[in-house]
């Protein structure tokens, strides 16, 4: 980027949340669905560090402000099967993640303040009190020890991982979770066990609140503010990891246990860490579900989806939503979209990042 380009960038950054340039900002979103996915929001009660509130309501009030079109995910697969009828105007979609029991709480009353359609994916497993995230077990192992150092690695490549602050913990905490979402759940599952051993922490059988999952109950209460349901797979593993009877097992079976507990779910399926391939597109449209979405960045175009042997209503592409005004505007806006044509056209492609 040239010195007057980022001059431009930081200025259109600065200023782009401004409601006086909305009216110039919202043309470019035309044709375009920017799907949005958030985890978890913000809860001093438990220590939950996540979206704020405050910024997801002054999101949702500003796409009010400027008629935003707000989709649930019912309206995005007919407009995926249907077309779009009224291209003009952005649209929006926003997904939650993960089913914590925080949604319910906290997020939920503000996507029914703004009449603002939202669906939260939910793990069937987690909500049925089978487990818990084994990110969450992770946490709570290395919050939980005295020890200042851990002996880890994958196969026969491991080392020791000391430390001698909390931030110095928390860093190894990371790491290891993002070495062990690489691999497949038994050797994840043997991997937690000995660093539950290791650490001389047990785990108990159900999560601490900060870590619990929304209730079946309380699924069905935030229904009627108007939430809709995703099936997230049963345990959430990493499917491309898994064999072709898990993976769909997985599928199946979430998409089955959710619609036994509730009328409000929608055929969509979220693929655990945003990650899957051919297979895992062909195993959701073998279980009845008629679109899926990933965690790659993109605006979700319905051109071409619509043909029911296409695989691509099955790999929609989701933003992850941004905690500041201005970012989240230069994406509903299609200032991001800009910004990708011209990288593309700078390098010698028109291409765009969207589902075509």
């Amino acid at each position: 980027m040239t010195r007057v380009a980022s001059f431009f960038h930081h200025l259109l950054l600065r200023f782009a949340g401004a409601d006086f340039l909305a009216p110039a900002l919202r043309p470019l979103g035309r044709g375009l669905l920017a799907i949005f996915t958030l985890h978890r929001f913000t809860d001093p009660e438990y220590g939950v560090v996540g979206h704020d509130a405050a910024a997801l309501r002054d999101h949702l009030a500003y796409l009010r402000r400027h008629r935003y079109r707000l989709l649930s995910l019912t309206d995005v697969l007919k407009l995926i099967e249907e077309g779009d009828s009224d291209s003009r105007t952005p649209a929006v979609a926003f997904t939650v993640d993960d089913g914590y029991a925080g949604f319910a709480r906290i997020a939920a009353p503000i996507f029914a303040e703004y009449d603002c359609p939202v669906t939260l994916f939910v793990p069937t497993g987690f909500l049925d009190g089978r487990l818990w995230l084994w990110w969450d077990r992770i946490a709570y192992l290395f919050s939980n020890t005295r020890c200042s150092s851990v002996l880890f690695g994958l196969g026969s490549e491991r080392r020791s991982y000391p430390w001698s602050t909390p931030w110095d913990r928390d860093v190894v905490r990371r790491n290891v979770a993002d070495l062990l979402e690489g691999v497949d759940a038994p050797e994840r599952e043997a991997a937690i066990a000995d660093l539950s051993e290791q650490l001389e922490v047990e785990l108990p059988a159900k999560p601490p609140p900060a870590s619990a999952p929304i209730s079946w109950d309380d699924v069905r209460r935030t229904a009627k503010l108007g939430v809709t349901f995703g099936p997230h797979s049963v345990t959430h593993p990493i499917l491309p990891l898994a064999t072709d009877e898990v993976c769909n097992w997985e599928i199946q079976e979430s998409f089955r246990r959710l619609r036994q507990e509730t009328d409000a779910s929608v055929p969509v399926f979220c693929y655990p860490a945003g990650k899957a391939g051919r297979r895992e597109f062909e195993a959701a449209r073998r279980a009845g579900l008629r679109a899926a979405v990933t965690s790659t960045p993109g605006y979700a175009l319905p051109h071409g989806a619509g043909d029911p042997s296409s695989l691509h209503r099955f790999a929609l592409p989701r933003f992850s939503c941004p905690h500041d005004r201005s970012h989240f505007v230069t994406t509903v806006a299609g200032v991001v979209n800009l910004k990708w044509t011209v990288q593309r056209w700078r390098g010698g492609s028109l291409t765009t990042r969207v589902c075509a």
